[in-house]
C-alpha cells in the first residue's frame, strides 16, 4: 500500500516550496490554472485530436495504441506547443513559470513538451519506474518535468507515483532492450522496492505537479472509465545544456522566461551513462 498522496503546495511561501522540493523532490499545486483555463485546453485538445481521427498506426504526431476494446486510440501527442496556440501559450504561463523560477531561477527555456493521454482500457498507457535524466542529460540538475492536468487525476485512472526524495540518489542506470532502445526500466529495480515509500499523486484538473529530473516515477494504465489527460512541459535553466538525447524536437531551447545564458554550468566529477538509439525520445513521463 502506498505511504500516502501527496503535500500541496499551495498554502506553502515561495521559501518554503524550495525547501520542500530540495527535500523532497515534488510539488503540487492543485487547481492552478482555472476552470476557463483548463476549458480552453481542452478544447485545443479536441481540436486536435480531430487530426487523429482513423489512424491505426503511430506517426510524427500521434502515438497510437490498441486497448483491451479493440479499439485505437491516442495515447500521447508529440510537441502540442507545434500544433495549436493554447498549449504554446501554457508553457508561458506566469504561474507556472513562477513556480518554476522559484526553483531553476530566472533563465528557463523548454527541452521538450508532450500531451500525454491515458484512455481507459489500454495496457500500453503505463510507466514504469524511471528518471527523466538519463533520457536527457544535462550538465547540471535544474531540469524539470511540469504536469498540467486537463482531466482529474486519480489512482483509478493512473495518476503519478513518486519516492518523495528518491532524487538524492542521483541519476541511476536505465536497461537497454532487445532491440537498441532506451528502457525506462531500470539497472537496479532495489531503489522501488520499498512501496511504503510510495506515494500517489492525484489531481483535479487544472491542477500542475512538477518533479526533479532524477525523481523515480511511474504510473499505472487507466483502470476506470475516465480519461486522464495531462500536458507536459519539461524545462530546464538556461545554463543547462544538453549532452545527450534528442534535440530535434519542437520548441527545444526555447526560451520563455528571462535571457540566454551563453555559459553552461557543470556538475564536477560527476559521470553519467549516455542513452543508446532512442526511437522514440518523447515516450517517458507518467
Amino acid at each position: 500500500m502506498p505511504a500516502g498522496l501527496a503535500q500541496s503546495a499551495a498554502a506553502m511561501s515561495p521559501s518554503e516550496q524550495e525547501s520542500f522540493y530540495r527535500t523532497h523532490g515534488y510539488l503540487v499545486f492543485p487547481e492552478m490554472l482555472d476552470a476557463h483555463e483548463v476549458g480552453t485546453l481542452r478544447a485545443a485538445l479536441d481540436e486536435v485530436l480531430e487530426e487523429a481521427r482513423g489512424l491505426t498506426e503511430t506517426n510524427e504526431k500521434f502515438s497510437i495504441t490498441r486497448g483491451h476494446d479493440g479499439r485505437h486510440h491516442v495515447r500521447r501527442i508529440f510537441n502540442p506547443i507545434k500544433h495549436h496556440k493554447a498549449f504554446y501559450e501554457a508553457a508561458f504561463h506566469p504561474r507556472i513559470l513562477d513556480a518554476v523560477e522559484n526553483l531553476i531561477g530566472p533563465d528557463i527555456q523548454i527541452h521538450h513538451t508532450k500531451l500525454n493521454l491515458k484512455p481507459p482500457s489500454s495496457p500500453e498507457a503505463r510507466f514504469e519506474w524511471h528518471q527523466d535524466y538519463p533520457f536527457f542529460p544535462h550538465t547540471n540538475y535544474d531540469l524539470l518535468a511540469v504536469l498540467v492536468h486537463l482531466d482529474e487525476a486519480t489512482v483509478e485512472n493512473g495518476c503519478i507515483r513518486l519516492i518523495p526524495g528518491s532524487h538524492h540518489l542521483g541519476p541511476r542506470l536505465h536497461r537497454f532492450a532487445r532491440d537498441g532502445a532506451f528502457s525506462s526500466q531500470l539497472e537496479d529495480q532495489g531503489v522501488v522496492a520499498d512501496e511504503t515509500r510510495v506515494i500517489h499523486v492525484p489531481c483535479p484538473s487544472g491542477s500542475v505537479e512538477l518533479h526533479h529530473c532524477n525523481m523515480l516515477h511511474s504510473s499505472t494504465a487507466n483502470r476506470g472509465v475516465r480519461p486522464r489527460s495531462a500536458l507536459i512541459i519539461q524545462y530546464r535553466a538556461a545554463d543547462n545544456v544538453a549532452l545527450g538525447g534528442s534535440t530535434g524536437h519542437f520548441g527545444f531551447g526555447l526560451m520563455v522566461r528571462g535571457a540566454p545564458s551563453y555559459q553552461a554550468r557543470l556538475l564536477d566529477g560527476t559521470r553519467i551513462a549516455l542513452p543508446g538509439e532512442i526511437k522514440d525520445p518523447l515516450q517517458r513521463d507518467g
